[in-house]
């Protein structure tokens, strides 16, 4: 499966908004799960994303680099340098925010880790949908990749 990242709207076949049952239709029930409070996080094999639901709606899909064929925009997310993808991402954006090492793309819809670091088994891309990390945006600093 491609996991072609649409801001705002989903990754692969995946859409924010759907219920827990209705992803268990398209992609398998999850092996493992994680509740707090009104969260619910769902865990499948490596080869698939961690999906995070509020109040029963899919609010975020996060594929770490061991998910095959991450995409965005055409570009394949965790098989180019990680400096070039920040570059990408960072323009596609119109600019770059970070905080604890979290890198927020809020204009679309995308988080992830320093890819440009060496520590590739914590390489993540994360799609969110729209308003998630709205609240969380004072918290963050400007950042840019492309100088």
């Amino acid at each position: 499966m491609v996991w072609d990242i649409q801001p705002f709207i989903g990754m692969g076949s995946l859409r924010f908004g759907m219920s827990p049952s209705a992803v268990a239709d398209l992609i398998g029930a999850p092996e493992s799960t994680r509740v707090r409070e009104t969260r619910l996080r769902e865990f499948r094999d490596v080869d698939f994303p961690i999906l995070t639901y509020d109040r029963e709606k899919l609010v975020e899909i996060e594929a770490f680099y061991d998910v095959p064929d991450v995409t965005y925009q055409g570009m394949a997310i965790f098989d180019v340098p990680g400096l070039e993808c920040l570059r990408a991402l960072e323009t596609a954006n119109g600019g770059a925010l970070h905080d604890v090492g979290v890198v927020l793309f809020n204009e679309i819809g995308l988080t992830c880790g320093r890819l440009d670091e060496d520590a590739r088994g914590d390489h993540s891309v994360t799609a969110f949908s729209r308003g998630f990390w709205d609240g969380k945006l004072i918290d963050f600093e400007p950042i840019t990749f492309l100088g």
